[in-house]
Formats: structure tokens, sequence, C-alpha cells
């Protein structure tokens, strides 16, 4: 597909130049179609999954092609292994596989003869103490923003992944935490919904993950929010693809703004 950038390069006509025209032609030509893998492993008896889908160029608005012949099995560190069931438009899932604190997974997956591999250590587990709501006077406005409070554990590195539903959508902004500066404490720290207002249901869904995954959510909330030319967040996955996999806890809380 082709772009055609026009800069106009305009010089003062008291200089007595006329004013000229450049045309920059810029080829985006189609980029290799890559394979990206999103899977996680949760704390306790739960439902495990993991989507594989394909990029797809530039210009194409519809949604990512799937793929839904992958062969995907886990392997924690004390060699407990299982293999995921396709089930259609590409997810795979996983039951009576419950996820463990402190164990190591390890993620494999097949595609069209490609072999991709990733390992995540699952952290321990720590509950949302209280999910509250906060008005913050902005201007003429006043912002609304939901509050998960939660303890940090002390003495070693702790990271966090908040995913908020605002009347049962979920937004698309990345929330991510770190206790660089709140070691062993009671967090609170607000989060900004957009168009949140007197009346909605809100869930939120927090959960410790471990640093390369939070890793990749911060660079790819970097990417988001730059206008600079966006890059791919470096995968905890080998072999090519794109994407994560996050053995991770999980707690939720609901709210209604009032």
């Amino acid at each position: 597909m082709k772009f055609i950038l026009i800069t106009l390069v305009s010089l003062s006509v008291l200089l007595g130049i006329s004013s000229c025209e450049k045309v920059i032609d810029i080829d985006l030509n189609d980029t290799e179609q890559k394979v990206v893998i999103e899977g996680t492993i949760l704390r306790g008896d739960t439902l495990q999954r993991v989507r594989i889908t394909k990029t797809q160029n530039f210009d194409e608005s519809t949604n990512p092609p799937t793929v839904d012949n992958a062969v995907v099995t886990v392997v924690d560190n004390l060699g407990n292994a299982a293999t995921f069931t396709s089930v259609g438009n590409g997810w795979y899932e996983l039951t009576s596989y419950p996820g463990v604190e402190g164990r190591t997974y390890t993620l494999t997956a097949v595609v069209e003869g490609t072999t991709y591999s990733g390992s995540s250590t699952m952290p321990f587990y720590q509950p949302l103490a209280e999910l509250l709501v906060d008005f913050y006077p902005f201007g003429t406005d006043t912002l609304i923003a939901v509050v998960p409070a939660h303890f940090d554990q002390q003495g070693i590195a702790n990271y966090y992944q908040f995913h908020v539903y605002r009347n049962g959508i979920r937004d698309k902004a990345i929330f991510i935490q770190d206790d660089q500066f709140t070691d062993g404490n009671l967090t609170i720290q607000p989060l900004f919904i957009q168009d949140l207002v007197v009346g909605d249901s809100v869930r939120v869904d927090f959960f410790c993950i471990d640093k390369p995954v939070h890793s990749y959510f911060n660079q790819l909330s970097v990417n988001s929010s730059s206008s600079a030319t966006p890059a791919n967040p470096v995968s905890n996955l080998t072999g090519g693809c794109l994407g994560y996999f996050s053995a991770r806890t999980f707690d939720t809380g609901t709210a209604v703004i009032n």
C-alpha cells in the first residue's frame, strides 16, 4: 500500500523565490506475518487459557486471523505437565491444572511447525483489600477514579496489573503498578477511567505478576501513549512471536459509583 506525502516548502515572495513542491513516495509494503501468543496460568483450580492469533497488515481493520491447530502444552518446575485443548477462535483451554504460587511454568506452542516457548514464575498471592471510589476536582469538572487498596509484601519486588470493567465492558487502558516506593505498605493508587459517571458499575480484577510481564506491559503502555514510532515490546516468549505468557494470582472487587 502506498501513501503520498506532499511537503510544501514555501519561501517568502519578498525574496523573489517561488514556492516549490516536493513529493515523497512512501511504500508501506506488507510486513511479515507473525504469531501472537497471549497466555496465563492463574492461581488455584481455575480455567487456564491461551489465545493464538496472527498479525495483519497496517490497513486491515478486520479481526486478526486466529490459529486453531496449534499444539499448546505447559509444565511447571516440578514436572507437572498438561496439554491445552483448542476450543475455537484461537482459544486454547485447560482445566484441572491448578496454578501454585512460587512455581515456574513453561508454556510451549507449536504453530505450523515452529516452536515458541516462554517461562513465568507465579508470585505469592496478595488479596485486594478494598475497592474505593474517589472524586477529584479538575478545573470546572470532577474526575472519578476507582481506587484498589492492597497491602504490599515487604522485602521483595512486587508487580501488579489491573483489568477494569465499566458496566461489564473492559477499559482498554493498561493499568500496572510496582512497589518501588511502597514496599511493605498499604497501596492506594487511583485508576482514572474515561467517561466514568455516577451510577456506573465497576469491577476491578487484581493480578500479581512477575517482572518480565510487568516490563512487557510497561513498554506496551509507553508505545500506545507516545508520538514516536512504536516498537514491539520485549516478549518473554522465544521463537520470534509476539505476546506474553504470565503465571499470576488473581482477586477481584466491585463498586457502584454513587
